[in-house]
Formats: structure tokens, C-alpha cells, sequence
């Protein structure tokens, strides 16, 4: 039998890049999100999901090549996380005024975090839409799937993940002792921001797992949107969508995606050589590629700047003007 840990209201989003006009494909798209609010406590969760889709679930057992990283990006009251879901638009130096469209929901559902001998599980049941579409497809959202979980140690690094790193207090703290990896055996591990999951694909019937995930999640209701003002093609039709708010002139907390007052320059959300100077603020030099992605990613960089790090040439870096010869060298 399962030991549940937690029981809440699931919800996904994803924010398209920059500018973009039409949202075809996972391409246009440049972070998800997962929203995790408990039925008990005040507070929700807003995670930033690696390579911008959920694990894959190969049929009929975990393996340990459908993993996936996510990262608690912000915690807060629901309707604080619903704010930073807005649109905003800001000044670059590089490209004048630039605007950031809302996240698009995607999902909502229930979910539950639970123990087993194995280890603990997360998963979820979508109550909207009636049937994954295009937009779920692309994201790897299923109507149901369950997935082995498990948080990093926050003073050790792992290669491919954030180096940010929680705050826990001691007595958590200490729940790692010398692993590397502990089971969420207490829901307190996911109430800090910085602290980042292992997701391991498990099943796509929430039967194999023996749980029952009831009620009916309230997305618009308990984030304190309103309804009317947001794209609801992929909610209810799985279809995708495309920003259609005009941004506020303030920038909502939270999004690090944003270049808002968590996550730095705006500019770092683009390829040229001002963001990616900027994605790469905090390096130590001499370096080589795999430390200025390293960096870059620690930096929460936009997905076009990792991409273009991606392309320079594997060499020995001393000073930011070798970093500006190389950008040269990739554009």
C-alpha cells in the first residue's frame, strides 16, 4: 500500500520565447512549468522543468534513461505564483523594447506524492483537458503517469542539473547525511526554492501503481485568474496557443526566465554577445565550454543562449573577450 506524503491541485504551463508570433511546436517554446498546490498549507509551488518536457514513460517499468531534472523556481501563496505567470514587457540594450507572453495553461489535474518500498512517487491524473492533444503531446503531459522522484543533495554537485541550491535548515539538511539522492519521505524538502527533483518516467496507468487520485482541480479559481483574459486552446482543447495579454508595466516576482528582479538582465534571454555576457555573469576564468554552460544554466539562461555556448569551439577561455571572439565565431 502506498504511505501518502502530499495530495494537491496539479497544474502546467508553458511560457513561448520571446516575440513569438505562432507556437507550432516544442521549438517555440521556452520553459514549462508544473505547479504543485497542496491541500493543506498556504503555499504553492512553481517548478522550471529541464529540456521543457516531462519524463517519457516507457511502458511497463522505470528506466533510467526517461529522467528529467526539475527545479522549484519560486514558492509563495497560489495567487503570488499566478501573478508571475503574466506577461510583462521590458528594455534590452541589444533589441530595444522586448515582450515576454504569459504561460499558457496546459494541464491541470490532481496529484499525489507517496512512499514505497522503492522509493516515492509523484503522480497526477489531468482532469482538463477530457483528452491530451497536440500541446500535451509535444510536453510529454499524459492523461496520467506516475514517476520515481527523489531530491538532490544541495551541497553536492550533479552534472546537467542547476547549481543553484535550497536554504534548508539544518534538520533537513541532515536527512541527506552522504547521499546523493533521498526519497521525499517529508513534503518540507519542496518548500524551498532552489531545490531541484529527479524525475525517472514510471507508468502511464495510474492501476500499476495501486493509488486513487480524486477531485477536480480549479486552475483559473485557486491562482486568481481570470478565465476570460487567457488562452485556454491547449486547457480544453489541447490545442497550441499563443500569448494574447497585453503585459503589465511592472514584472511580476518569480520568473527567472523573465530578466525580472530574481533572475537578472532581460538580455540574457537572447544570443547575442550582451546576453550571453550576461548568462555567463559570475564565471571564473580560465574556463572551458562544459564551465561557461556550466555557468549559463546556474545563471538560468534562456535556451537560445545554451544553444549558442553549445556551438563554440571546445577550447580554453581566459577573459569575456575570448568569450566575444567566439560569439563571432558561431553567428
Amino acid at each position: 500500500m502506498a504511505d501518502y506524503v502530499e495530495k494537491g491541485d496539479i497544474y502546467f504551463f508553458y511560457r513561448p520565447k520571446v516575440n513569438v508570433q505562432k507556437v507550432a511546436s516544442l521549438d517555440d517554446i521556452q520553459r514549462l512549468y508544473v505547479v504543485l498546490v497542496p491541500d493543506e498549507g498556504n503555499d504553492a509551488r512553481l517548478f522550471l522543468v529541464g529540456k521543457k518536457r516531462m519524463p517519457e514513460i516507457v511502458k511497463g517499468k522505470p528506466t533510467s534513461t526517461a529522467r528529467e531534472w526539475m527545479m522549484i523556481d519560486m514558492t509563495g501563496k497560489p495567487k503570488e505564483i499566478g501573478e508571475s505567470l503574466a506577461p510583462l514587457e521590458y528594455e534590452t540594450k541589444t533589441r530595444g523594447e522586448q515582450e515576454q507572453g504569459e504561460a499558457i495553461p496546459v494541464g491541470e489535474g490532481r496529484y499525489a506524492i507517496f512512499e514505497r518500498d522503492d522509493g516515492s512517487r509523484l503522480a497526477y491524473r489531468l482532469t482538463s483537458p477530457a483528452k491530451p492533444g497536440q500541446a500535451q503531446r509535444e510536453l510529454k503531459i499524459l492523461a496520467e503517469a506516475s514517476y520515481v522522484i527523489s531530491v538532490r543533495h544541495p551541497s553536492l554537485d550533479v552534472p546537467g542539473f542547476p547549481h543553484a541550491k535550497p536554504d534548508y535548515p539544518k534538520h533537513l539538511q541532515d536527512k541527506f547525511a552522504d547521499k546523493r539522492w533521498i526519497d521525499i519521505d517529508d513534503s518540507r524538502l519542496l518548500d524551498y526554492e532552489n531545490a531541484q527533483l529527479l524525475l525517472i518516467g514510471a507508468h502511464d496507468d495510474l492501476g500499476e501503481e495501486e493509488i486513487s487520485i480524486s477531485g477536480k482541480a480549479s486552475l483559473f479559481k485557486t491562482l486568481g485568474l481570470k478565465r476570460r483574459e487567457w488562452p485556454t486552446e491547449a486547457l480544453e482543447g489541447g490545442r497550441l496557443a499563443e500569448p494574447q495579454m497585453k503585459p503589465d508595466t511592472h514584472e511580476p516576482r518569480g520568473d527567472r526566465s523573465k530578466g525580472g528582479e530574481r533572475g537578472g538582465k532581460a538580455a540574457s534571454d537572447t544570443a547575442s554577445a550582451a546576453g550571453i555576457a550576461q548568462a555567463l555573469k559570475g564565471v571564473n576564468f580560465p574556463c572551458g565550454k562544459a564551465d561557461l554552460i556550466k555557468q549559463a544554466t546556474s545563471n538560468h539562461a534562456a535556451d537560445e543562449v545554451i544553444e549558442a555556448l553549445n556551438e563554440f569551439p571546445d577550447r580554453r577561455y581566459e577573459t569575456m573577450a575570448d568569450i566575444q571572439k567566439a560569439v563571432g565565431e558561431v553567428r
